[in-house]
């Protein structure tokens, strides 16, 4: 071979490597997005077999990677962040109960989060959208806590535009603004929608970011939480506009905040193919509980045909919508009945990425599901301690096919069946799977396969996906908790929690209660606190809702 030959091969080579390692993104430990919806319901997706509300860069997402089908959270904001950021279920941190309120002084306990064990791994960490874990002190926010930056707000709820929280404390009306950058109001982002300022906030995080490091982003939308009393839901108006088909004005702009979730989620698979990165990133999406169509702050989602709304025990306030993509699993494509709990997502993510398990505080609930979703290997979980509320008395286990239920949230109101789609205030529309493979998701995830998904196989999976009630002629033995009765489910076979089998499977009923005793040992009571207004007061800060007790390192000022 003549020396012109060997430079050029060598040329070649160099030319060759530099864009395998383009296109590879960074080397190594993969990248991690996850991203959560507020209080979206089952039914508000298009997998799970509805036509209302077009999804179709989530249907794509989860059609090219697993569909969860048997996804279990805890049925509030506050313990179901909990038990993703700290991988323990919240009963053994004392954060069981209902979510954490302005002026409130009540924090998440100190422990390690997921955050900080990604820092400590050289990962760029990163928390844009909702936090609601306490800011009390400085110390108590996501920046002090393994986040090396945040754009977001504090409290449960923020608007979609002022990001003014309005709050209702001891009958006296407090407003404050709720939007942070890193650690100081972001007041310049005002008049922005709150999902497109925290897209475009991801998307600039991606298009900085050096991909010789792995990055860590949770993006934990505002949406579809309601906003301010007044103004429960906003979306912009020509978006609004596409759902002329849903009469229903409320349901309506519900719809469009759906779909600028949906465009999210587009936005960002497609920043992160721009920059390289998406042949070595795991992307999760999933809901934090399930939607409250009535009762306080209700949104209009839609759980159907689930039983329950946020805020119970049943299937629908606790059985999320959740998928998981990522070139790295190799049985992809494909519905996952498998138990998996919130708290898995952490030594689950955390083996992903090469993490030793034997570093995780040994506490933690979570159980390591990674194979399990790579390999379609069987789940090492078989039950989940839904939730034990020594206050309210409610409790629920899952424990391999059955589900047992004591006790009720409030007065039972919500343990019924809302969100039945009605024919007068919905034009049907049919199912666009079109959209779905034209969507930036779908168009990207055909490039990257290597089969690429025919509309034919979209569809199979959403039957497979789409939850079956019981036969309409199937017996049926009515049970509800709020009455004293203890109900117990065949979820597999019961989806949407309509036959008590109590009477006829004593020696389970028994089985489940002494496994619900045992857990019970590790409860932690709830959290005693105190509503601190005088001190929390936005009026003090700049009418913004800011740490007010003794901080280290940064000034209790706005």
């Amino acid at each position: 071979m003549s020396s012109r030959s060997q430079w050029l091969l060598i040329i070649g080579c160099v030319l060759f490597c530099d864009l395998i390692a383009k296109n590879d993104g960074a080397r190594g430990q993969p990248n991690i997005v996850f991203i959560v919806a507020d209080d979206l319901g089952w039914n508000d997706v298009g997998f799970h077999g509805s036509n209302q509300i077009p999804t179709p860069n989530i249907d794509a997402l989860a059609y090219n990677g697993i569909i969860l089908n048997s996804h279990y959270t805890q049925s509030f904001g506050t313990p179901s962040r909990v038990a993703l950021l700290t991988g323990k279920y919240p009963m053994k941190l004392g954060m069981q109960g209902p979510s954490i309120t302005p002026a409130e002084a009540r924090s998440l306990p100190e422990t390690k989060l997921i955050s900080e064990y990604f820092k400590d791994m050289g990962y760029a960490t990163h928390l844009i959208g909702k936090w609601h874990l306490g800011h009390t002190r400085w110390n108590d926010t996501p920046t002090f806590r393994g986040f090396d930056h945040f754009l977001g707000f504090y409290n449960g709820f923020t608007s979609y535009y002022d990001y003014v929280s309005n709050w209702k404390i001891n009958d006296m009306d407090y407003s404050g603004f709720d939007l942070r950058k890193d650690t100081s109001p972001s007041w310049n982002d005002v008049g922005k929608y709150a999902t497109d300022l925290f897209t475009e906030h991801a998307v600039e995080v991606i298009q900085n970011h050096n991909i010789d490091n792995p990055l860590f982003m949770m993006i934990a939308h505002l949406a579809v939480h309601t906003g301010n009393e007044g103004k429960w839901l906003e979306a912009p108006q020509e978006t609004i506009n596409k759902f002329q088909h849903i009469r229903n004005p409320d349901r309506r702009t519900y719809a469009a905040m759906v779909s600028k979730l949906d465009d999210s989620v587009g936005a960002v698979f497609e920043a992160l193919d721009s920059k390289n990165m998406l042949q070595n990133t795991i992307v999760v999406f999933l809901s934090d509980n399930g939607a409250p169509t009535v009762g306080p702050f209700h949104n209009w989602g839609s759980n159907y045909p689930l039983r329950g709304i946020k805020d119970t025990l049943f299937e629908g306030g606790i059985r999320t919508v959740a998928c998981i993509w990522s070139p790295l699993l190799v049985q992809s494509s494909r519905v996952s009945t498998d138990l998996i709990h919130i708290t898995d997502w952490l030594p689950t993510l955390f083996t992903a990425v090469g993490g030793d398990l034997g570093v995780l505080d040994l506490e933690i609930d979570g159980i390591d599901q990674w194979s399990s979703l790579v390999y379609d290997l069987p789940s090492a979980r078989n039950d989940i301690p839904l939730n034990i509320d020594e206050k309210t008395r409610n409790a629920a286990l899952r424990f391999s096919n059955w589900k047992l239920i004591i006790g009720t949230s409030g007065n039972g109101s919500y343990n019924g069946y809302f969100g039945v789609p009605l024919a007068e205030n919905i034009e049907e529309q049919p199912y666009n799977t079109s959209a779905i493979d034209s969507s930036p998701v779908g168009r990207i995830a055909r490039k990257i396969n290597y089969n690429p998904l025919s509309e034919t196989d979209f569809l199979g999976l959403r039957r497979v996906a789409t939850v079956k009630c019981l036969d309409a002629k199937a017996k049926r033995n009515p049970c509800d908790p709020a009455s004293g009765s203890v109900c117990l489910y065949d979820i597999p076979n019961d989806p949407c929690e309509e036959n008590d089998l109590t009477k006829f499977f004593s020696s389970v009923v028994r089985r489940i209660k002494r496994t619900l005793v045992n857990y019970r040992k590790d409860l932690v009571p709830q959290i005693e606190t105190t509503i601190d207004i005088e001190n929390a007061d936005p009026k003090l800060f700049q009418y913004a809702w800011n740490p007010w007790r003794d901080c280290s390192d940064v000034a209790c000022t706005s």
